[in-house]
């Protein structure tokens, strides 16, 4: 028998606890019939145009994603803005639309567990946990299995995050000892993790005053990406729907930032 989409939810939820998502977020059941039955389950990092038009020729029943839509809430549904043409999309092609974003980001197994991991990075702790789940929170700090110079672990970060490119500010021959990281954009969590010892962080969209700052109060920033940092999500999704009978289908969407 078919999984509905709601059971679907609460597979995912079991990882993603709802009270984990920040007050600001829009994580959870979003779009469509919680008692559909679904079949094809498309996972993906963003909910945008190219992504459900991708799910509707796949045949999706319902879509998995880690970024929501609606942030910030929605006063009306134009079909000729993005927003409005992906709301369109999946009510007239029925697919149900689930977002486990924050939620993900501060889950025990979610995806900062998932990059420490990656990255060799041992004995993690939480760098601003939560106060209500224990072993929940966002950013992970840990010592690194080898440590490494600065431009060498950065040289690891881009071929275990498989991307083209990331952006280092700090001495590339500094070594590094102990390292934390946070999934997206998390350059608020930095005077946190210098301050748990950290040598460096690897986190996405660091501005140029924030970086500069950052190494000359004596901790070092790679930023690896928005997209690599997080694109994960769809495996740990994949592994968390493991032996429901569904068909999985991840998105082939790329990083928006091309190097050229």
């Amino acid at each position: 028998m078919k999984m509905t989409a709601g059971e679907i939810a609460k597979k995912i939820e079991k990882t993603a606890v709802p009270k984990l998502a920040y007050p600001w977020d829009n994580s959870g059941f979003l779009c469509g019939d919680e008692k559909k039955r679904v079949k094809t389950v498309y996972l993906t990092l963003d909910t945008n145009m190219y992504t459900v038009d991708e799910a509707v020729r796949s045949g999706a029943d319902m879509i998995i994603s880690h970024h929501p839509i609606m942030m910030g809430g929605i006063k009306k549904i134009d079909f000729n803005t993005p927003s409005g043409y992906v709301i369109r999309k999946l009510i007239l092609n029925d697919i149900a639309l689930y977002a486990a974003h924050t939620t993900m980001d501060c889950a025990r197994g979610g995806i900062n567990d998932e990059l420490a991991e990656r990255l060799g990075i041992i004995e993690s702790e939480i760098i601003e946990k939560n106060d209500e789940l224990s072993g929940c929170g966002l950013g992970r700090i840990g010592k690194l299995k080898k440590p490494m110079k600065l431009g060498e672990f950065a040289a690891l970060v881009k071929s275990a995050l498989d991307t083209p490119f990331v952006r280092v500010s700090g001495d590339t021959e500094r070594m590094i000892y102990k390292a934390a990281v946070g999934g997206g954009a998390c350059a608020d969590l930095i005077p946190s993790s210098r301050d748990m010892g950290a040598d460096v962080m690897v986190t996405a969209d660091m501005k140029y005053h924030v970086s500069i700052d950052s190494v000359e109060s004596g901790i070092c920033v790679i930023d690896a990406g928005h997209y690599p940092t997080e694109k994960i999500v769809t495996d740990i999704f994949e592994r968390l729907l493991e032996g429901c009978g569904l068909n999985i289908i991840k998105s082939t969407d790329k990083d928006i930032f091309k190097v050229i």
